[in-house]
């Protein structure tokens, strides 16, 4: 829905300062070190967990949305008025709980920042309203409490003396908003920096770590904790697993196994690769990855440049399922296939299929694989003068811009063919 957007205005976090970015389905952020990627990403990182879990009701809970004392005080069986609030009460309590949360997960807790994050498209206003539903199950007639929000989505709910309090409020608004964004995930999932080293802990290493400071790995630990327990929903993907780690994950007594054709390993016996994707390749194994929105940092860490490669192209084919990532990244490996990948959606929809088909298996491409630009979201992190950073958005018509990578690049070569001289200098002389 072209015309629904979510835009996030950076007037100061961390070290960016007047910025803006726009939601998108895939989100890529480069730049150097030290830039404030990672501040920006858990930023987006908390809009998705407000529209994909259930923490928008903390928003309810803030104003004291209580949906049992509002049936309380209806005054008769044609008063059906329960609660009312607006967008910007919603944006502003946003607002504030973003830069809270980027804080907490920093173990920055008085972080000083201001953003503003707008949802244009949504409706202004929203009003719940109440009416009392009557049905006959079995022969017998059943009693259920029945919400409406606008003219949306009503919500029916047993009649009980069960309490609901916000949770019906936050129900609605959380679904509607998801069908206003397209967003069908139900989950979050942070994969932080250096995370190998936490996939290898056992339950005592785990608890110590999470009295630890800062929320970002604790929030990893949990999210990782809750994947290793989940059922596998179906085998969809595990295909793509294998073909990413060469082998697959085991999960026994809470411990995780490599297991290779040639035999079965602790993970701490793993390559660094493999605990490096550990998490991601169960979510894969078990079919549950299209439930996530998840923020994978640094994901060609310990990686070969074959498997960052084979990484960018597993979350292109993910991307085409409806699946959401938002990726820091300093690979030319991965920005390289990124770009070729949306370089070839590019070309399939100005050639015939017969023509694409045969240009990919020249040229070794999966013709399966591409990426619609429309989907991506790419941002450099540029360092000012004044030591602090702006975040540009990259036209990506032809793929992502190599900025940060091509200065180095061509002041390397430049370098090297200075010392090759050189060298080729002293040789002539020599000889």
């Amino acid at each position: 829905m072209p015309n629904n957007i979510i835009k996030i205005y950076i007037d100061h976090l961390g070290p960016v300062h007047n910025s803006e970015l726009e939601l998108k389905p895939f989100m890529v952020f480069t730049g150097e070190s030290g830039t404030g990627k990672s501040y920006t990403a858990l930023l987006v990182h908390y809009i998705y967990k407000v529209l994909c879990t259930f923490e928008c009701s903390m928003f309810f809970k803030s104003i004291e949305a209580s949906f049992d004392k509002h049936k309380q005080q209806l005054s008769d069986e044609n008063d059906d008025f329960l609660f009312e609030f607006n967008i910007k009460q919603f944006e502003e309590w946003l607002n504030k709980e973003a830069v809270r949360y980027v804080g907490d997960s920093l173990g920055s807790y008085n972080l000083d920042a201001n953003v503003k994050i707008s949802f244009i498209g949504p409706a202004e206003n929203y009003r719940f309203v109440y009416k009392r539903d009557t049905l006959e199950i079995n022969g017998e007639m059943s009693y259920f409490d029945n919400i409406q929000m606008n003219d949306f989505y009503p919500l029916r709910l047993p009649y009980s003396s069960k309490e609901w309090g916000e949770l019906p409020y936050s129900a609605l608004f959380k679904n509607y908003l998801q069908s206003v964004f397209g967003i069908k995930q139900n989950k979050t999932f942070l994969l932080p920096p250096s995370r190998g080293g936490l996939v290898c802990l056992n339950d005592v290493g785990r608890g110590n770590f999470l009295n630890s400071k800062g929320r970002m790995y604790n929030e990893f630990i949990s999210n990782f904790s809750d994947l290793k327990s989940e059922k596998p929903s179906d085998e969809v993907y595990s295909e793509l697993s294998e073909s990413l780690i060469k082998g697959k994950i085991n999960i026994k007594d809470d411990d995780l196994y490599y297991e290779q054709s040639y035999g079965e390993i602790p993970i701490t016996a793993s390559a660094a690769s493999i605990k490096e994707l550990a998490p991601f390749a169960i979510m894969l194994q078990k079919g549950l990855v299209e439930q996530y929105s998840v923020m994978f940092e640094e994901p060609e860490t310990n990686l070969h440049p074959e498997l960052q490669i084979k990484t960018a192209d597993i979350l292109s084919y993910l991307l085409q399922k409806g699946c959401r990532f938002q990726i820091t990244t300093h690979s030319d490996y991965i920005l390289r296939r990124i770009n070729d990948l949306i370089r070839l959606n590019t070309l399939k929809k100005i050639i015939n299929e017969d023509e694409y088909k045969e240009f990919c298996k020249k040229h070794n491409y999966d013709d399966s694989l591409n990426i619609n630009k429309e989907k991506v979201g790419a941002f450099l992190f540029k360092r000012t003068s004044e030591n602090k950073t702006v975040i540009l958005t990259q036209k990506i018509d032809c793929g992502i811009p190599f900025d940060t990578f091509q200065s180095v690049l061509d002041n390397q070569l430049t370098d090297s063919s200075y010392l090759y001289d050189k060298l080729s200098e002293i040789n002539e002389t020599v000889d």
